[in-house]
């Protein structure tokens, strides 16, 4: 059986945080969801989401024994912020972000590409997790979640998990259109009428009128990483869809 693996951040908050990003590996999954395909919603047999999701339950058990269940958001790319104080029945609550200063209690999103953002204060008693996809990020899903914070800006740190790199982010001219007021992460395309989007760029904008000034990041592309999925990688080989990765955060 495959182990499971995480990408963690090294960043300067209390131990008390416990923060990873799963990977391909250690699942039970086949084809273009092999292995750890964690998202109920893109065709993969629900048996086989649901013993990969208890697998990694009981690998968190390993780094934290009192864990609470993951509470897995319905996420429509919507600016919805979940105040968690209990675990939430799967796909239940439509939030693309999920807050919490309760301990054991995971905040987590799925990507395949998009953002995920991964928030603490310097004491650990605060932490969310952001999913934000270019339609979540452009209307405010990360201004949202700021503000679910008590603590000062300065004491709020950002980790970027993976996700997909401008090069291979190219959009069309009405999303070109949508961010023009970011001009620094647009970028020309060899592709005529195509531009190259800086997601994480636009997010580092917007952090920055929010005085969110401490970021680390995975700088991990999915789109280049076999160990990772990826839904435009998977879309340009001809596969219409692929798996889920999770991406949490909780308080020990």
């Amino acid at each position: 059986m495959a182990f499971i693996e995480f990408i963690q951040p090294s960043w300067p908050v209390n131990k008390s945080v416990f923060c990873v990003s799963t990977t391909t590996s250690g699942g039970v999954s086949t084809s273009a969801f092999k292995s750890l395909n964690l998202g109920s919603h893109v065709g993969d047999d629900p048996h086989n989401v649901e013993l990969n999701r208890q697998r990694l339950a009981s690998e968190l058990k390993r780094f934290v024994p009192d864990v609470k269940p993951l509470s897995w958001l319905n996420q429509t790319h919507n600016t919805n912020v979940l105040r968690l104080s209990a675990p939430t029945d799967a796909g239940k609550v439509e939030a693309d972000a999920a807050f919490t200063n309760m301990p054991n209690l995971p905040c987590s999103v799925m990507t395949a590409d998009c953002m995920a953002l991964m928030i603490a204060n310097t004491d650990g008693t605060e932490v969310a997790a952001v999913h934000a996809g270019w339609k979540g990020l452009l209307n405010g899903v990360i201004e949202n979640t700021v503000k679910q914070f008590s603590s000062r800006r300065s004491e709020i740190h950002v980790w970027f998990a993976p996700s997909i790199c401008q090069q291979h982010f190219e959009v069309g001219e009405d999303l070109k259109t949508l961010f023009s007021k970011f001009p620094s992460a647009l970028k020309a395309s060899t592709v005529k009428n195509k531009t190259l989007l800086n997601l994480i760029e636009v997010a580092n904008l917007k952090l920055d009128e929010l005085s969110v000034y401490q970021r680390y990041y995975s700088n991990i592309c999915t789109y280049s990483s076999v160990n990772l999925f990826s839904h435009r990688r998977s879309t340009h080989q001809g596969i219409s869809t692929c798996g889920r990765m999770a991406n949490l955060i909780l308080i020990k």
